[in-house]
Parts: C-alpha cells; sequence; structure tokens
C-alpha cells in the first residue's frame, strides 16, 4: 500500500480483534493538527463575515464565533480530517484492508482532540500459483446457415404486420384475439370471471391456460363453453373450490402477416441492397459475437486456473456484506417488477434457507475471485487511470444510447465510481492474465441445426 498523501498527523490508536477477520481502530489525532484547520476555517468566515457597524472581515473575534455554527465547523473540521487521518492510522498499525471502512463516532472534544472509530476488514494472506504462461484454448464455433436463417427469421418477426382474420380461417396459435367470456358458478354469473374486449395471444396467454385451448380451432363469432376445476379465492368466499363455467367467444382475431425475405425486405430493415448482402452482414455479426463469447471463455478459463491454484482464507465478515448486498440488489429489482423476494422464491418453490444457501456460495467464489484479482494487481503494478475512467463512461454511453454527461452524473455517486473502478481494475488483471498465457485456437464445427442462445451470449460480449 502506498504511503498517504498529504500532511503526516500526531496519530495514536488502539486496536481490538472483532474476529470474521474484522478490525477496530480507536484513532486520536493531536489537537496540534486540528486547531490550525479550526483557526483556518474561522479565519474564512470573518472574511465573508459582514456585521453592521464593522469593515467587512473587520469583526471582533469574539462577535464573529458567536455568529458560528458551531455544530457545522465541526463536520468541516471533521471532512477535512477524517479520510486522511484514517489512512495513516491504517499505514502506523500496518493493516492492509480489503473493501471499505466503516467509519464512526467522529468528535472534537472540547480541548480540540479528534477521535473516531474505524472497522476494517484485514486482507487475508494469499498465496498464488503460477499465473503467467497459462495454457488455455480459445474454442469458436462455425456460424451455421441455420443460425442465420433463424436470426432473419427474429428479424422477420419484427416487421410483421397484423391484419384481420379472414372469415374461411380459424383462429391458430400466434393469433391476436380480444375474447370476451362469462362465467357462472352453479348458474350464478359471477363478475370477477367476466370480462369483455380481453386481449389474448394464443398460446402464449399463462393466466388462463384454458382460455388458450378453447380458441385453437374456433372462428370469430363463435361461441365455446369451457370448465376449470376451481373457482380462485378472489371469486369469492361462496365460489371458492367450485367449478367456474365460462362462455367464451372470439369478438375479433387478428394475424401476423410476414414480409417476403427478398430485396425490398433487406432495404427496409438496412442500408444494404440486396437479401444475400443482409445474410453476409448477419454472418458476420454472428461470427462476431462467437468470437466474444470465444475470448470471454479464455477470460473465464484463466481466471478459473488462477483463483483453482491460489491458497487464502476468505474473511466471513466480507462474504456477509458481500451477501447483504447482493440480497439488497435482487430485492430491488423484483420490486421494479411488481414482485416481493418471497413471492419470488414462492415462484420458484424454494426456501428462503435454501436459496440464501445456494446464493452464498456464488457470493463466496465471486469474493474470492475478486481477492485473487486484486492480489495479481498489486504485484504486477496494475492501475486504473483518468482514460481507462473516460474510454468506459464513452463505451457505457454509445451501448445504452445516452449522453456521456448522464454517465458522469451518475458516477458523482461515490459508490457507483469506485464500482466502476473495481470492475476496470479487474478486467485490467485479466487482460494481463491473456496477455501473458499460451493461448491456442480451435475452431469447431457446429453440432447441429439448431442455433445457439445468440442473444445471451452477445450480451456477455458487450459486458467482459
Amino acid at each position: 500500500m502506498s504511503a498517504p498523501s498529504g500532511p503526516q498527523l500526531e496519530v495514536e490508536f488502539e486496536t481490538k480483534e472483532l474476529g470474521g477477520g474484522e478490525v477496530e481502530l480507536d484513532v486520536r489525532v493531536s489537537p496540534d493538527h486540528v486547531n490550525p484547520i479550526r483557526e483556518r476555517l474561522i479565519s474564512t468566515f470573518t472574511r465573508r463575515l459582514n456585521l453592521p457597524g464593522f469593515r467587512k472581515g473587520k469583526a471582533p473575534r469574539a462577535l464573529v464565533e458567536r455568529q458560528l455554527d458551531q455544530e457545522r465547523l465541526k463536520e468541516e473540521i471533521v471532512d477535512d480530517l477524517l479520510e486522511l487521518a484514517y489512512e495513516q492510522a491504517l499505514e502506523k498499525a500496518g493493516i492492509k484492508a480489503v473493501g471499505r471502512a466503516r467509519l464512526a463516532d467522529a468528535e472534537i472534544s472540547d480541548d480540540g482532540e479528534f477521535t473516531f472509530k474505524a472497522t476494517v476488514t484485514r486482507r487475508p494472506e494469499i498465496t498464488l500459483g503460477g499465473y503467467q504462461g497459462l495454457q488455455v484454448t480459445r474454442r469458436i464455433t462455425r456460424v451455421t446457415d441455420a443460425e442465420v436463417e433463424a436470426e432473419l427469421g427474429r428479424l422477420r418477426s419484427r416487421y410483421a404486420k397484423f391484419v384481420d382474420l379472414p372469415a374461411d380461417e380459424v383462429i391458430e396459435k400466434g393469433d391476436l384475439v380480444l375474447v370476451d367470456y362469462e362465467g357462472s358458478v352453479e348458474g350464478e354469473r359471477v363478475e370477477q370471471a367476466s370480462a369483455s374486449g380481453y386481449p389474448l395471444e394464443v398460446g402464449v396467454d399463462e393466466l388462463f391456460p384454458e382460455l388458450n385451448q378453447a380458441l385453437l380451432g374456433a372462428r370469430v363469432g363463435e361461441e365455446k363453453e369451457i370448465t376449470t376445476a376451481s373457482a380462485p379465492e378472489h371469486f369469492g368466499p361462496e365460489h371458492a373450490g367450485k367449478p367456474v363455467v365460462y362462455q367464451v367467444k372470439a369478438a375479433s382475431a387478428r394475424r401476423r402477416q410476414f414480409p417476403d425475405l427478398d430485396d425490398a425486405f433487406a432495404k427496409q430493415v438496412s442500408d444494404l441492397e440486396t437479401m444475400e448482402a443482409l445474410r453476409q452482414r448477419i454472418r458476420d455479426n454472428l461470427e462476431v459475437i462467437g468470437r466474444a463469447i470465444a475470448e470471454d471463455g479464455v477470460r473465464n478459463d484463466l481466471t478459473r486456473q488462477v483463483c483453482e491454484a491460489a491458497r487464502l482464507d476468505i474473511p466471513p465478515a466480507l462474504v456477509s456484506r458481500a451477501m447483504d448486498r447482493r440480497v439488497a440488489e435482487i430485492e430491488e429489482e423484483l420490486t421494479r417488477r411488481g414482485l416481493s423476494l418471497a413471492q419470488h422464491l414462492n415462484r420458484l418453490g424454494r426456501s428462503l434457507e435454501d436459496w440464501r444457501a445456494d446464493l452464498e456460495v456464488e457470493v463466496r467464489d465471486d469474493v474470492r475471485r475478486a481477492l485473487v484479482l486484486d492480489e495479481i494487481g498489486v504485484r504486477e503494478k496494475v492501475e486504473v487511470n483518468d482514460e481507462d475512467i473516460h474510454q468506459e463512461v464513452h463505451r457505457l454511453a454509445e451501448r445504452d444510447s445516452v449522453p456521456e454527461d448522464r454517465i458522469q452524473k451518475q458516477l458523482a455517486d461515490s459508490e457507483q465510481f469506485n464500482s466502476l473502478a473495481i470492475r476496470l481494475y479487474h478486467r485490467k488483471v485479466v487482460q494481463f492474465l491473456v496477455d501473458h498465457a499460451e493461448v491456442t485456437e480451435e475452431v469447431a464445427e457446429p453440432g447441429g441445426d439448431e442455433p445457439p442462445g445468440v442473444g445471451s451470449g452477445e450480451e456477455q460480449a458487450q459486458d467482459s
């Protein structure tokens, strides 16, 4: 760890082992370093103060101090000293910390002594195996005609139009239907089981699967009767558990009309003139994605090798904090989707205990990976500089089609900035492993005509 910048302070401290790899430092800073900052802040305030009867900046000291917000003054002194005092206490204690410290109980006594507590996690001792000259294979799979046609099919679907279903046609899977239905229990109409103009894509709706099945082969205007096993609770306690009979009618139906795969389509969806050129561009794009996936495989393999070869004890406190962050992120994402964690686990059919146990395994692996990459980065003097940050901001802005200043504003949050810096740091360490590895390339023939999951691979390539 490099020596902290700034003036050297008279720092005293006491340490207490908290367990789980955590240490508490009780830090004290001499009044000799606090009082000059207090004087500087008071002088600044005096120069700005304009009191009646005195020239600006010439009011008596006692009068000036009565105008001061003493709590605000203390806050500014703490802001000035806290980070520097923490860094120098850590340096003097010889503690190599990992992650961010928890700083608390910052106080300035009447005589000017500054005290605070810092809780840190010790960086564990890490014994690395070899991490240069590792052997790895870059596996690239050839793009097939079937993959190109599948991608064309997805593109064609996006440009499909819906037209009214001809009178002589029956409803098929994928048709868009507006349905009128009325549900009754033991001959009594149930309001909650009735609807008019209910929109449904046949074969896709998961909320009412019986309705999907009933509409297949039906015609617009034709009435059908379907019976479900039992009414749900929200239909009313008097109906719960009893069969529901539905009278169903398709009020209208529309069907996708796909464009022809011809030169006109190529011109519509791109800046190309022919289908042949469009097919070639799709093939080229799939090859780029495939190579990115292969590169991701190389990086993952090298990271796996160095992590498996390393020996270290992972601090439980580090795993615990990482678990808290991960659970909070998952709950936040579920909330955006209108779900609670309990609802999500109920859908998965999993208990909270089992889910947390599996998640902890993932989190522990992530913490181990981060610690090992950090250690390699320190040994090889890997650094993230302003240009790295600028290039990443530019990349993210292009990827998300947003102005760069929006990304910059997000990075004003120290948590966001630290997260970005750590991600870039680990990316540079992994690139060091790639640059110093023995990489052989293997081009594999595809196993069949089924296209791979192109979408997920593309996302991985973009985020790597």
